[in-house]
């Protein structure tokens, strides 16, 4: 199970990039608060009315106004973190749901071109359990290919590199209490930029820099 949507994406990512993302205001509520992250394409945006709509495996879309994702990183953070390969980031846009069993799925996704696509991008996901034991019953390293332990985090953390058809995809996770925060960088086969080594390196300053 990878992020990118060229294969099989993460439990709730998929539908909450099929509602869509929406820029993000900047006045987003604290990591503390919980967010999700995803891998597709930028579609319409999602519903910013105080009421919930419900997807068709029973979520409900969180209003816009209401996703903390984008209050992580800033635009000049990733940048200072990813050098040259943030040239011509874009503006993060946000999206969120929340699942039957009272999962909270929270992203934010910054394109890293002009295309917007989120197979090219910064991806932020955070995932809020309902109670330490539905977290304890999750595996927060399900999407990762052989990961592997990351120390002086501010929980349990591990890093992968997933390659995949058309894209690399590296994922930085931290696990603490309820919550399970996921940094990806996804790059097209034919630009990637960075060895594992190197995208550890990149992922990590991500998370120091979002206090994880």
């Amino acid at each position: 199970m990878m992020y990118s949507t060229r294969t099989t994406g993460l439990a709730g990512l998929g539908l909450i990039l099929a509602v869509g993302l929406s820029a993000c205001s900047g006045s987003s509520p604290s990591p503390s608060a919980g967010a999700s992250t995803s891998a597709g394409s930028t579609a319409a945006a999602s519903p910013t009315s105080s009421a919930p709509t419900t997807a068709r495996d029973g979520s409900s879309l969180i209003p816009t106004t209401e996703v903390g994702a984008c209050s992580l990183l800033s635009v000049e953070q990733i940048r200072s973190a990813l050098g040259d390969a943030a040239r011509d980031i874009q503006t993060g846009e946000v999206a969120g749901t929340v699942s039957p069993a009272g999962v909270r799925h929270e992203n934010c996704v910054y394109p890293l071109d002009p295309a917007g696509t989120t197979t090219h991008a910064v991806i932020l996901e955070v995932v809020t359990y309902p109670d330490a034991a539905s977290r304890a019953a999750a595996d927060p390293w399900e999407a990762m290919r052989s990961p592997t332990e990351v120390t002086g985090l501010w929980g349990e953390a591990r890093y992968a590199t997933n390659r995949l058809s058309q894209t690399t995809e590296h994922v930085l996770a931290v696990a603490r209490g309820t919550q399970v925060w996921r940094f990806v960088v996804s790059q097209p086969q034919e630009i990637s930029t960075w060895e594992p080594a190197e995208g550890q390196a990149v992922l990590r300053k991500l998370a120091e820099a979002a206090r994880i």
